[in-house]
């Protein structure tokens, strides 16, 4: 039973990366997997369900990557350059239809999204910042009021709603507000180690 909704999850995910949810229908999938719609919907009562589903799935094989990143023997700074990076590449490998449909048009989903990486940002900066600010790289401004920024920047600038009003990628949305958070927290001694990470990352 397990193996049945993860392979309805896997096969979904796979779909709905390619071209959005809302264009892929609950008739296409159960066609493509084999199995009747009254099997999928066993496991998911609503196209939404399934939707908030695949997107925990998501979220969740995002957030191991960032841990990686995370658990590095490394200064903050490039600790925290390498997560904008990955972010960034994880970004990159999704068709921005997805995001787009999700925001729009499943809304238990996307309230999943914004806690699940409310959650996540708070816990991978927290860290950073606190080595950051002991070890000279961050300016010693209360973390709590740090942390809050980058999430409402994520909430306000990394949002389809804006991202489509300005005429802009979501990947040039999240460079440009990275860089301008990061240096804002960066003492001297971390923007020359972040200029010189952003100069061999751009060459």
């Amino acid at each position: 039973m397990e193996d049945e909704k993860e392979k309805i999850i896997s096969f979904s995910t796979k779909k709905f990366l390619e071209g959005g949810f809302f264009k892929t229908t609950m008739d296409e999938l159960a066609a493509e997997l084999h199995m009747s719609k009254k099997t999928i919907y066993k496991h998911f009562p609503s196209k939404e369900k399934l939707v908030t589903d695949v997107a925990k799935k998501i979220l969740q094989n995002n957030a191991h990557l960032i841990e990686e990143v995370v658990a590095l023997k490394c200064n903050p700074v490039e600790k925290m350059f390498r997560i904008f990076q990955t972010v960034a590449k994880i970004i990159s490998g999704v068709h921005e239809n997805i995001i787009k449909d999700i925001h729009y048009y499943s809304p238990e989903a996307w309230k999943e999204i914004d806690e699940f990486r409310t959650k996540k940002i708070n816990s991978f900066l927290a860290g950073i910042i606190a080595q950051g600010q002991k070890e000279g790289y961050f300016i010693k401004k209360k973390p709590e009021i740090i942390i809050t920024m980058f999430l409402a920047s994520a909430r306000a600038i990394v949002n389809p709603s804006f991202v489509i009003n300005n005429r802009f990628t979501l990947l040039e949305a999240l460079d440009e507000t990275t860089e301008i958070l990061a240096r804002g927290i960066m003492t001297d001694k971390g923007k020359m180690i972040f200029n010189k990470l952003k100069n061999g990352a751009d060459k």
